[in-house]
């Protein structure tokens, strides 16, 4: 139809970003604390490396994509700027809470060695 402007879905897409990142990073954080003593040799040793994968590779790409979608809903005028702004914040509060907790388990390697 002449005339008419799609709706744009970078502000939706944003925000499903931000939770689906989110909700990565618990369940990995979930995983690595409820394996038990007695899971096979195999469970422990792949745990760690699933956890950094999605710690450190999947979910900031998620976020920073996430920031991104967020920012471009908010200069296109026909997408939602408010799950846009929502978008940036929760993508931009999840990516420093990942950096707390980077920091937070990095202090603690001098407690092992």
């Amino acid at each position: 139809m002449p005339g008419v402007v799609a709706q744009g879905k970078f502000g939706k897409r944003s925000v499903v970003l931000a939770l689906c990142a989110f909700g990565a990073g618990t369940l990995a954080i979930i995983t690595m604390v409820a394996i038990p003593r007695d899971a096979s040799q195999l469970v422990q040793d792949i745990a760690p490396w699933v956890f950094m994968a999605i710690f450190l590779i999947a979910a900031p790409i998620m976020h920073i994509t996430g920031f991104i979608f967020g920012i471009m809903a908010l200069v296109r005028s026909n997408d939602s700027r408010g799950l846009g702004l929502l978008g940036i914040i929760l993508n931009g509060l999840s990516v420093m809470a990942g950096l707390g907790i980077l920091a937070a388990m990095a202090s603690t390697i001098g407690a092992f060695t």
